[in-house]
């Protein structure tokens, strides 16, 4: 079993059943890796409090390093995690990740998420609980542009990992970039 213990928080109206993850659970248990990924309330209406409270109730529950893995929506839940909760974490990738905008809040006509962008997040008091922080966005990425997974990396000094083809990255074959940044990342 890992040492440490990374919690995927996936994106607006996915699941642990949808995107890459179906792909990388086998990966993650065939190297004995220790993982959860909550399978987050709300559907196409969540709500911040309802995936805070859910990523907590599993945080809370080891007390070994943690590694977080934010998808889309995930992307901006992890950041909100840490402003509210400030654990301490090892290593924070955000994937297809939002700019700290707070007219994020807009899109989809702001009735999908709007409760996720109410304030934007002093990232000054978030970036010393964390490690190391990485951005993976792709710069044809037709649902949050890669200018925001430029911005969201500079703003955090993250190692931004640019790549031409992965669209929002929620096709399976992702799976396997993501695994390569965790194994470089976390030496397994």
């Amino acid at each position: 079993m890992s040492s440490f213990k990374i919690v995927f928080i996936h994106g607006y109206t996915a699941s642990s059943k949808a995107d890459w993850y179906p792909s990388l659970i086998p990966e993650l248990k065939k190297l004995g890796i220790d993982y959860s990924i909550p399978d987050l309330p709300g559907g196409e209406h969540p709500k911040a409090s309802e995936w805070l409270d859910t990523l907590h109730r599993v945080i809370s529950k080891t007390d070994k390093p943690l590694v977080l893995v934010g998808h889309s929506l995930g992307s901006r839940t992890a950041l909100l995690y840490l402003e509210k909760y400030r654990p301490r974490v090892k290593i924070v990738i955000l994937i297809a990740a939002f700019a700290n905008r707070v007219e994020n809040a807009n899109r989809n006509d702001g009735k999908a998420y709007s409760d996720f962008f109410t304030h934007k997040i002093n990232l000054e008091t978030v970036k010393p609980l964390v490690d190391k922080f990485i951005v993976m966005h792709s710069k044809d990425d037709d649902s949050i542009p890669y200018t925001q997974g430029v911005e969201i990396a500079k703003d955090l000094n993250a190692e931004l990992i640019t790549y031409e083809d992965r669209n929002h990255f929620s096709d399976p074959q992702n799976a396997l970039s993501v695994l390569e940044v965790l194994r470089k990342n976390l030496k397994f």
